[in-house]
């Protein structure tokens, strides 16, 4: 039996290196992994059966069309303040509530985030249309995402420290 495709309730996070993991699908409008065959690179030579050709390695991409939210959470905002910088990404389209399996397999990878545009036509929402280059081919994942979440365990880890240290140097203070 066959397992369609339908695109509606998706997850797509993303997670600069240094930082922790942000949920963007509710901003999105389209998310998609984009393959570009590479070049094919041809060569004659003199003789009647001399001529060679191989294909070039593909790129990728995390092509996102999103509606702009310039506010502190939207990708808007965290595409303009974080562009030039690695982000990984987790993206499970066949629904945010399904964990990845081998006949619902999610991706993950690692992109260069890139500025968006700001603004739009008159009377419409305004759209971001970004590709983020991918730094190789994403990997299918047929398993949990654990990557970014025990990464993220560990920013909440010091995250709590940070703030009970804050707040016992606070009461120190008084």
């Amino acid at each position: 039996m066959t397992t369609p495709l339908f695109m509606r309730d998706v997850s797509l996070t993303l997670k600069l290196l240094t930082g922790t993991r942000v949920e963007f699908n509710c901003d999105a409008h389209t998310a998609e992994i984009v393959a570009e065959p590479g070049d094919t690179k041809e060569y004659q030579t003199l003789c009647p059966s001399g001529s060679f050709s191989a294909a070039g390695k593909s790129t990728y991409a995390l092509h996102i069309v999103a509606a702009q939210d310039w506010s502190a959470t939207g990708l808007a905002r965290f595409l303009w303040e974080n562009a030039g910088q690695l982000a990984e990404f987790q993206y499970q389209a066949h629904g945010a509530a399904v964990a990845p399996a081998d006949a619902t397999p999610g991706m993950t990878g690692t992109v260069t985030l890139v500025d968006p545009s700001y603004g739009g036509e008159a009377d419409e929402y305004a759209e971001l249309d970004v590709e983020l280059p991918c730094q190789s081919k994403p990997a299918l994942a047929t398993a949990a995402f654990p990557a970014m979440a025990a990464a993220d365990a560990d920013a909440d880890a010091i995250a709590a420290a940070e703030a009970f240290a804050a707040g016992e140097s606070a009461g120190a203070a008084a």
